[in-house]
């Protein structure tokens, strides 16, 4: 498996999980000119905005540690746009 089908696995196991837990799922892979933001699910009255991330182990820390400023400044941009 190569790392799009990984990241496109773990993207369907999260939009599941979150959907189990009460979300609807709005977008996926949503992409405009601000950038890109793997999921956007409703929870009730909030927009929630999620980036997926996998790791095989903890050796770089676990998958927050994956969003740099940068991704997190890119998420900002994308939910204003949205």
């Amino acid at each position: 498996m190569n790392k799009r089908q990984t990241g496109s696995a773990y993207e369907t196991l999260a939009a599941d999980w979150l959907k189990q837990h009460g979300y609807q799922i709005t977008e996926k892979n949503y992409r405009c000119g601000q950038g890109e933001i793997d999921l956007i699910a409703r929870d009730k009255e909030y927009l929630v905005f999620v980036e997926v991330k996998y790791r095989k182990n903890n050796k770089k820390g676990g998958a927050a540690a994956a969003v740099s400023t940068a991704k997190q400044k890119t998420i900002s941009r994308v939910a204003d746009y949205y």
